[in-house]
């Protein structure tokens, strides 16, 4: 085993494949992608990308297993390996789109399925109630309460074990872990490829991805990977997804387009409760999630807003343009302060939605350019997945792969777990 892993670590270049479920749960991204060389040094050639859509049985399980009130640990246990083989189905799938073998794949790079992610420290309390029964006892007892410490955590599922059986193809997976090990938030994970594939000399970038949630790497020009910023802003599509679900009674699972929330107006006063959200005033290093802005805050969001009278599209409108605010004051207050930005560069499902991209160029400096992605050559939707090939590729190159500065870690780490494939 030790000499098939030294060999793929010396092989140039590499045919890897990325895999990535979002906190929109909506599909397995998975990029195909030829790598040469490592660290800075990093060349890819993107051969092909697909999205494979969940079946409407498999999304729901996700959302719930998402959900500490419906997410047992029976549910947690079946899903890490039905995602398993989802996403091994992937692998091979997008092997086949760019008709390569699936034997010829040198690595695979899965981020799995975010269940939970604790970024900082919390308390854990569980109380069971007076004379409630417990199997493990055999009988009834007075009840009992455990305390675990203060300690950050997160659990991704899609078990590796299963992509590498089914594909036979070595797999990196489980990134987060090791970062949080190191003190870190266990996020973001992506600048470090940022800084790898768009650092200029000249100048100062903003990579903005737009996915269930918001995050920004930010290169000043000509930084070193010490230099790098980045945090998660806030909201991206997650909030807008669900009030669309509302809006059109289920029958519309995101704004196409933005066009629903183009016919609303902004409620002011909504969004200005909104914009008090304690986590868009929190400095950086920070990340949030599903916990934060998921499917229980935009259900009481929607309830409240409709109970005070306020029509759907403005509420859809209003939700849009609070994600747009919330990324463009993470700009304001945490990087324009001491940066000069040239440009951002937008990718993400958000960067489809032309409303939410409007208003953003409404609340920003007129002076900062906005691109998609597409113009280096890099599909919107393709990004993360091609991120964790190269992380994976990192991985194996035996390069730490996370920027401490931008996660809070106490030293950069090597982070993924390495499931060798069919020797």
């Amino acid at each position: 085993m030790l000499n098939e892993l030294l060999r793929l670590q010396h092989k140039n270049p590499k045919k890897v494949i990325g895999l990535m479920s979002g906190t929109s749960a909506d599909g397995i991204d998975a990029c195909l992608v030829e790598i040469s060389g490592n660290g800075i040094h990093t060349k890819t050639n993107v051969l092909a990308f697909e999205t494979y859509p969940y079946d409407k049985t498999t999304r729901t399980a996700i959302l719930d297993t998402c959900n500490p009130e419906t997410g047992t640990v029976d549910k947690v246990c079946q899903l890490n390996f039905h995602l398993g083989k989802l996403f091994a189905n992937a692998a091979k799938s997008i092997a086949n789109k760019a008709q390569i073998a699936i034997h010829d794949i040198d690595l695979i790079g899965s981020h799995g399925q975010t269940i939970y992610h604790i970024p900082n420290p919390a308390t854990i309390k569980k109380t069971e109630a007076r004379g409630q029964k417990s199997e493990a006892r055999g009988n009834n007892f007075k009840g009992e309460t455990w305390d675990l410490p203060h300690i950050r955590s997160t659990l991704q599922i899609g078990e590796p074990s299963v992509i590498a059986q089914e594909t036979g193809v070595t797999t990196v997976a489980d990134f987060r872990p090791r970062d949080m090990a190191a003190g870190g938030q266990g996020a973001p994970l992506v600048p470090y490829v940022d800084f790898i594939l768009f650092r200029d000399k000249e100048r100062g970038r903003a990579l903005q991805n737009i996915g269930g949630i918001a995050n920004v790497t930010i290169l000043p020009k000509n930084c070193g990977i010490n230099g790098v910023i980045a945090f998660d802003t806030g909201p991206g599509n997650m909030i807008i997804d669900r009030v669309t679900e509302f809006v059109t009674n289920n029958t519309q699972h995101f704004d196409e387009g933005g066009k629903l929330a183009e016919r609303g107006r902004i409620h002011d006063s909504l969004l200005a409760a909104l914009l008090a959200h304690p986590y868009l005033s929190k400095p950086p290093p920070k990340t949030t999630g599903r916990e934060e802005f998921g499917k229980s805050f935009a259900d009481n969001l929607y309830k409240d807003a409709i109970h005070s009278g306020i029509k759907d599209m403005d509420i859809l409108a209003t939700v849009t343009a609070f994600t747009a605010h919330s990324i463009a004051d993470s700009y304001k207050h945490w990087i324009l302060p001491n940066h000069q930005m040239s440009e951002i560069i937008i990718s993400g499902g958000g960067s489809h939605n032309d409303t939410l991209i409007k208003f953003l160029r409404q609340y920003l400096e007129p002076t900062i350019q906005i691109h998609s992605i597409n113009k280096f050559g890099i599909s919107p939707n393709t990004k993360e997945a091609l991120a964790f090939a190269i992380l994976a590729n990192e991985t194996i190159s035996g390069n730490p792969n996370n920027i401490p500065i931008a996660t809070g870690a106490s030293e950069a780490v090597v982070m993924g777990k390495i499931i060798p494939g069919k020797l």
